[in-house]
């Protein structure tokens, strides 16, 4: 592929055509084509997510557009996730390293993070007290728990999954972020490994997609880690695993976020006795929910 633009303005509108024109899938972290093309810039001229492609003095090198070139082909022939070809991605305005190991970080739960769980955490014993201990249940890359360990700057943050190869890399992310001394990892099959206690607030962005929909998903989405997308025929399987033992693990005035997209449905129909509070989060995103450790109890089996 030959790109022939020698402007950033130019360069990007050339890329978002090949891109259209090639009937790819978006979501993962960018939704749509100009917002791919624009990122692939900002990565190869190493400016920041958010910069002006029309600023004085932004130029092209040939290098540049040739690098920038390739990474649009793999795009396009492998259909391939961009984040993943270029091994990293934003979320809240961090940067996070990513691999075929983690899901694409996109969780909408990160608005709720950055808007400190308001209004629901209301502190332990006294107003405004922050959490001291938080839990990231099917951590992927880090990227929840180590949100929350920026913005609650006093909490100690476990990040657990499954998988030893994407907590490798979630340890990747904290030494990133410089948070060795406050946020650690369990490799644990949910509650399976996980250290006895009792947190303040667990995040769970659990794998919630039905298994008879792996097929129907465009190709993007193949390239993610099986096991962290599919969870049985209704895609409920780690869900209910998760809320089964929730209630022992979060401290009285605790919360759990829990995220189960697409699955809040098949989740209100399997605990029709719940009365779920779906949120509608500043930026988008659906299936979220938050429950007190009083309403975690009735789970409990």
């Amino acid at each position: 592929m030959i790109l022939k633009s020698t402007t950033v303005p130019d360069l990007i509108n050339e890329i978002t055509t090949a891109l259209e024109q090639s009937n790819l899938s978006y979501g993962h972290g960018m939704e749509t084509a100009l917002d791919e093309a624009a990122y692939l810039v900002s990565f190869t001229l190493r400016l920041p997510p958010d910069f002006d492609p029309y600023e004085a003095g932004l130029s092209v090198t040939d290098r540049q557009r040739e690098e920038i070139a390739g990474l649009l082909q793999q795009r396009i022939e492998e259909r391939k996730p961009l984040v993943y070809l270029l091994g990293e991605t934003w979320l809240a305005g961090y940067k996070f390293i990513v691999n075929e190991h983690v899901l694409v970080p996109r969780s909408p739960i990160a608005s709720l993070i950055q808007e400190r769980f308001f209004p629901w955490w209301m502190g332990a014993g006294e107003a405004n007290a922050e959490p001291s201990a938080i839990l990231d249940l099917c951590s992927g890359s880090g990227c929840l728990g180590i949100l929350a360990a920026l913005e609650f700057p006093e909490a100690q943050v476990l990040l657990t999954d499954i998988d030893p190869e994407a907590l490798q890399l979630a340890e990747q992310n904290i030494q990133a972020h410089q948070l060795q001394n406050r946020v650690s990892t369990v490799l644990s099959d949910v509650w399976a490994q996980i250290p006895v206690r009792q947190y303040d607030i667990i995040l769970a962005n659990p794998p919630y997609v039905p298994q008879r929909e792996q097929r129907e998903l465009p190709t993007e989405y193949q390239h993610e880690p099986a096991h962290a997308l599919y969870s049985g025929s209704d895609g409920l399987d780690v869900t209910k695993k998760i809320l089964a033992s929730i209630s022992r693990h979060l401290t009285d005035d605790g919360l759990l976020v829990l995220e189960v997209g697409e699955s809040a449905y098949a989740l209100e129909q399997y605990f029709a006795d719940t009365q779920f509070m779906w949120l509608a989060l500043e930026n988008g995103g659906e299936g979220v929910c938050v429950l007190t450790a009083q309403e975690c109890k009735q789970f409990a089996t």
